[in-house]
């Protein structure tokens, strides 16, 4: 299979960045419903307001067809005041991909955070509990 990634660079508007981490989260799930492979949905640790989602699809019809189902396209309408304008994708073929042994998904542990940033010590600058301690 020849997969296609679609990344979207997401800056939230002021204010507004929570709600567009609760909207993508929410959003996340359906992706897959509509014929994405992967979806995920990252926040930068250094700024708040920035997310990176990826969206990985097996081919350009199936992105043209959740880029613009109903789903998605009410997702960009209802949201619209959440992130700046233009929203630009960017797509990529993947060229290389390793993970370390026996490990088969690199989030498969991750414990997602709240969409809120000021509750998520992984965006605050506090220190991630660890497992181990």
């Amino acid at each position: 299979m020849s997969t296609i990634v679609y990344e979207l660079p997401w800056y939230a508007t002021g204010l507004r960045a929570d709600k567009l981490a609760a909207a993508l989260q929410e959003l996340t799930p359906k992706l897959l419903g509509l014929g994405a492979l992967e979806v995920r949905v990252l926040r930068a640790r250094d700024d708040q307001y920035r997310f990176r989602q990826s969206i990985v699809v097996p081919d350009k019809t199936t992105w043209a067809r959740l880029w613009n189902s109903e789903t998605f396209v009410q997702f960009r309408a209802t949201n619209t005041s959440f992130h700046q304008k233009p929203l630009n994708y960017e797509i990529y073929a993947p060229i290389a991909h390793a993970s370390a042994e026996g490990l088969t998904d690199v989030f498969g542990d991750e414990p997602f955070g709240p969409a809120k940033a000021a509750e998520d010590e992984r965006i605050s600058g506090q220190p991630v509990p660890t497992q181990s301690g």
